[in-house]
């Protein structure tokens, strides 16, 4: 049973297949807004070792959709800005908003500041010393999780699906959290501040968060850096970013940042990424800095756009969706734009090869709702007016059906 299938029945195993994943799945979910409101509960997920020495207890606040009844839900851990010296929580609580509306889980962390107040301002070690303690702190994070599935299931996590971010200093220690492990050739500096803070998982937490997995399957990077980009590795935790070029506090390609410490920004990390085929999305911000991109009503569409971009990668990884699970004989090969659409007209590019193709596009539960045969490689389908939603492309070489051509995923706002 293998290109002896027809696609249409190959279309509906693998719509089939993708749900399967996820009990919300369902083509809308984690990427539209299906509630109207959330809830917002705060708890302590680990208590840890303060630069000073004493025993604090780090908190977050989780957001919820109000009144979901799906008993797994993807998880969303994100970390706030401000050079690791300020800042608090509560500053990433718009983005949790987003993402709960979305049935997304999603954390606001404290972590481990610098306490200036007490120690002055902090130089270049300082500061990656407090970036080791952060990513300490976010692997707790995720590992509370984990830890609460397995015991009360308050926040009904698919452990499965937890996912990492954040906003500048927050970028920084999610990427770390997710890119440098054992196998990096890391400065002496740096691998003796690791050991000195006990090693890459941290001493945050208490023995039994410790003793499950701090593993992510994603990082959503909001102007935020790492110390090498070659750190990233094929097969490791697909990436989503947003910068803006005119960046002087995270530089966009590479240098100090906050004229404290060097790391390499989105532009190198985005470009390794690229180099070893890791699945990832750059939204560049041309002249954006590091804040106004989040801020000025001007750059709402840029942001709007990076927020498609991030739910629709953490969505495919929930949901398995096209792309993960097509048999290797699949032709890949074509391309359609623009995407994400407004519903009306869609440019497809099949290889040249193709004389005659009968293009289908499905609802995300597999309903027909558009199909015309073309007798070029680079046809214009007129849609009408599509509905905002998922929906899925299916062209089909009529004139060599062993030619099996993937669908693709459209997403119509």
């Amino acid at each position: 049973m293998k290109k002896v299938l027809t696609t249409c029945f190959i279309f509906v195993c693998f719509l089939s297949i993708s749900k399967a994943q996820n009990p919300g799945c369902d083509g809308s979910r984690y990427i539209d807004n299906v509630f109207p409101t959330f809830k917002k509960t705060t708890v302590t997920y680990a208590p840890t070792t303060s630069h000073l020495g004493g025993t604090i207890n780090l908190m977050m606040d989780v957001y919820e959709p109000d009144g979901d009844v799906v008993v797994s839900r993807p998880v969303v851990v994100l970390a706030h800005g401000g050079s690791f010296i300020f800042g608090d929580r509560t500053m990433m609580g718009r983005y949790c908003e987003l993402l709960a509306k979305k049935g997304y889980v999603a954390a606001t962390i404290s972590y481990r500041l610098f306490p200036f107040l007490n120690l002055g301002f902090p130089d270049s070690l300082d500061v990656f010393d407090t970036a080791v303690k952060a990513v300490g702190d976010m692997r707790a994070a995720v590992r509370y999780f984990r830890e609460d599935a397995a015991t009360s299931n308050q926040f009904k996590a698919d452990v499965n699906h937890i996912f990492i971010g954040g906003y500048s200093a927050g970028a920084v220690t999610a990427l770390h959290c997710a890119y440098l492990d054992g196998s990096d050739d890391v400065p002496a500096f740096l691998q003796t501040l690791i050991d000195n803070n006990g090693g890459l998982d941290g001493v945050s937490g208490t023995s039994a968060n410790q003793s499950f997995s701090s593993s992510s399957g994603a990082v959503v990077n909001m102007s935020g850096g790492l110390y090498r980009s070659i750190w990233i590795d094929p097969n490791e935790t697909p990436l989503v970013s947003i910068h803006g070029t005119a960046d002087e506090t995270v530089p966009f390609v590479s240098g100090l940042a906050a004229n404290i410490a060097y790391l390499e920004g989105s532009s190198k990390i985005h470009a390794q990424a690229e180099q070893i085929n890791l699945w990832n999305s750059l939204h560049i911000v041309p002249g954006g800095g590091h804040t106004n991109i989040y801020d000025l009503a001007a750059y709402a569409p840029h942001l709007d756009t990076f927020w498609v971009n991030a739910t629709t990668l953490l969505e495919s990884l929930t949901c398995a969706t096209v792309g993960t699970v097509l048999p290797e004989y699949y032709d890949k090969n074509w391309q359609m734009s623009p995407n994400p659409n407004d519903g009306q007209t869609l440019n497809v590019i099949l290889p040249e090869a193709t004389k005659k193709v009968q293009i289908t596009v499905y609802e995300g539960s597999g309903k027909k709702v558009f199909s015309q045969v073309f007798f070029n490689h680079t046809p214009a389908l007129s849609l009408g007016q599509l509905t905002p939603g998922v929906y899925f492309v299916q062209p089909v070489d009529l004139l060599n059906p062993d030619n099996q051509i993937a669908p693709k995923k459209l997403i119509v706002r």
